[in-house]
């Protein structure tokens, strides 16, 4: 798991991060699908100095430690051990022997002050130069520095100071000469410190931060105020003398210069310039080079650490040294006079083994990528950088010091050109002057479209008239289809009675027949008549009798002729009256018939409009159809020129 770590949430791509880091390849950037950058951390390349955690301001840098696992530890009555840095008095001001007295309260066995390791780390220091009177060294009481040299210059790794540091140096004490088993936690304001446990076999189990550590106590609501009772918290371990002014910048090299005024010692501190001033011993001559180079990562020492949890105040930090550094300068001269500290050197001579507090370094195989020049080359290039006034811009907005380390971490593939500002004036000078090309191009589109939508509106007028005739004409065949029906109706009635007059003459034709028949019998009877008349008159003297029955026949004869007269008249009078109805109903069929065919052909007419008012409907709305394809190809246009 990575020891600093990043909420990507948080992050807005400043690029403060890369700014201040000492290692070009601990971080790297990427946009996201939001097209957001964000600026990612690579554990391996790493050094763990925390100065991203203290430049970002946006909180999306943080670490984590052992202080959960130490303090769980703690609470089961596991055998545990601290050894504290002189900076617990800043974290906690006046509480802090009250927190160490907790501690002990809880089963904590043996608590060292990091004091007492420094002193020994010194008289390491100041042994191995007799030993070695010719050696440089570069000091390695910060855990920063070593990770550097480790992972990032294999070639100070040979100059790195073989003693141990003060933490290291109080733990191998503890375990060898005090025989402590048990599991020891330290508790810094460093973050780096992880690493050199590792490094050496976990002597030290824990890394507990003073940042960490105010917040767990916060988080589980302990109350550790008043547990020492007002009195004065004693360690466990033997008394450091000037090893406390080691968190100061410039710690060790006073401490050597106690002992050996004329040893040639400069100092250095703080990532803005130590990483860069170590990368120039290397090409210092020798014969510049003093005895001990005494570096720390952080600018203010070990005081103002990246996990110490308050804002630094630089002259409270400053007046707890001084008393620290007036205090041990007390105790040493009042020890055997101003030869105090010697004797405590005396003392480590015969009691201490110096190869025990040594210590020795193996490079790190982070998996560092070179680039050939062609690669930066075609990185300058993706950066649309082709000029020497280009490539040496160097405005430092990416985070790196200049253009070609930018370059150089996008051949890498650490980086994206996006992340460059250079890089995203020319995108926007681009984009403006596609801008200025498609603000024209729009224009002319909103002319031709302003023509388009003039044509639209003179076909969608042209289809309102037609249907506003084909609304009139509609509503006026209806009602000729009205009067058709109701003259369809009306011929209809006519038709019904033209068949009752035709049964009225059939009947009278019947009538015709009936009376030709009586016709027909009165002429046989006179035929007969005829004949009896002529037999009758052979016969002389019967012919009274014989008169009497042509009488009687020619009455019947009489009254049969005038019952036929009578209903031929009668029968002619009917026929006359049914054939004047036949004639009017047929004058007013006739007459119904021309209307409706007048009628029909207005309907006709009507409907030969509204087929035309369609066709021309049709045509109008083709014409809007094709001017919506139009509308749609400049949209696609449009489109295209925005996008």
């Amino acid at each position: 798991m990575s020891i600093i770590q990043i909420d990507e949430s948080k992050c807005v791509g400043c690029n403060s991060c890369i700014r201040v880091c000492p290692s070009l390849d601990a971080n790297y950037a990427h946009v996201d699908e939001d097209g957001k950058s964000i600026i990612s951390i690579n554990d391996n390349m790493c050094i763990k100095c925390g100065a991203c955690i203290k430049a970002c301001t946006h909180g999306a840098r943080y670490f984590v430690d052992d202080t959960d696992e130490f303090m769980s530890d703690v609470a089961a009555g596991r055998e545990t051990a601290l050894i504290v840095a002189p900076a617990i008095k800043l974290a906690f001001d006046r509480d802090w022997e009250d927190l160490l007295s907790y501690f002990r309260q809880r089963g904590v066995k043996l608590i060292y002050d990091v004091s007492f390791g420094a002193d020994i780390c010194t008289w390491v220091h100041v042994r191995y130069v007799q030993q070695h009177p010719h050696a440089t060294i570069i000091s390695q009481p910060c855990a920063a520095i070593v990770n550097y040299c480790l992972k990032h210059n294999h070639d100070l790794i040979k100059y790195l100071s073989p003693g141990q540091s003060p933490m290291m140096c109080t733990a191998i004490y503890m375990r060898k000469y005090m025989g402590f088993k048990g599991k020891i936690a330290a508790i810094s304001p460093c973050i780096a410190k992880i690493d050199e446990f590792k490094q050496n076999n976990n002597v030290i189990n824990y890394n507990v931060t003073l940042e960490k550590l105010t917040n767990y106590l916060k988080d589980n609501n302990i109350n550790y105020r008043g547990a020492s009772k007002g009195k004065h918290f004693t360690f466990d371990s033997p008394e450091g003398f000037v090893g406390a002014i080691y968190p100061q910048p410039a710690g060790l090299k006073e401490n050597l210069l106690l002992h050996d005024p004329d040893m040639r010692v400069i100092n250095s501190e703080g990532t803005a310039r130590i990483y860069h001033e170590l990368d120039q011993y290397l090409q210092t001559s020798v014969s510049y080079r003093p005895t001990v180079f005494d570096v720390l990562n952080c600018e203010f020492g070990c005081n103002g650490g990246p996990a110490l949890g308050i804002e630094y105040e630089p002259f409270k930090m400053y007046s707890r040294t001084m008393d620290a550094k007036s205090k041990t300068n007390k105790a040493r001269m009042e020890d055997s006079g101003k030869k105090g500290v010697d004797k405590q050197f005396a003392g480590f001579d015969s009691k201490l083994k110096i190869e025990d507090f040594l210590r020795s370094y193996k490079a790190e195989n982070v998996g560092t990528t070179t680039v050939t020049e062609p690669e930066i080359l075609a990185a300058f290039k993706s950066l649309h950088k082709r000029t020497e006034t280009e490539c040496h811009f160097d405005c430092h907005a990416c985070g790196y010091r200049t253009c070609r380390d930018m370059a150089t971490a996008i051949a890498k593939g650490h980086n994206v050109p996006e992340n460059c500002r250079r890089f995203n004036d020319y995108i926007m000078e681009q984009e403006r002057m596609r801008l200025d090309e498609s603000n024209n191009a729009i224009a002319g589109i909103s002319n031709e479209l302003g023509e388009i939508i003039a044509s639209l509106s003179d076909s969608i007028n042209t289809v309102e008239t037609y249907v506003t005739e084909i609304r009139d004409n509609g509503n006026a065949s209806s009602e000729d289809m009205s009067i058709v029906t109701e003259r369809m109706s009306s011929l209809g009635e006519l038709t019904g009675n033209i068949l009752n007059m035709m049964k009225d003459i059939d009947s009278n034709i019947v009538s015709y027949s009936d009376m030709t028949n009586s016709v027909k019998a009165i002429a046989n009877k006179i035929n007969l008549l005829s004949l009896n008349a002529s037999i009758e008159s052979a016969r002389a003297g019967e012919a009274g009798r014989a008169f009497a029955v042509v009488a009687q026949n020619i009455r019947e004869l009489s009254e049969s002729s005038r019952q036929s007269v009578g209903s031929a008249e009668a029968n002619e009078e009917s026929i006359r009256a049914s054939i004047d109805n036949v004639n009017a109903t047929v004058d007013e069929f006739s007459e119904g018939f021309t209307k409706l065919v007048k009628l029909l052909e207005e309907a006709r007419s009507k409907v030969d409009t509204l087929s035309d008012n369609s066709l021309n409907i049709s045509a109008s709305m083709q014409r809007v159809d094709d001017i919506s394809k139009q509308l749609e190809s400049i949209a696609d246009r449009a489109s295209t020129i925005v996008g």
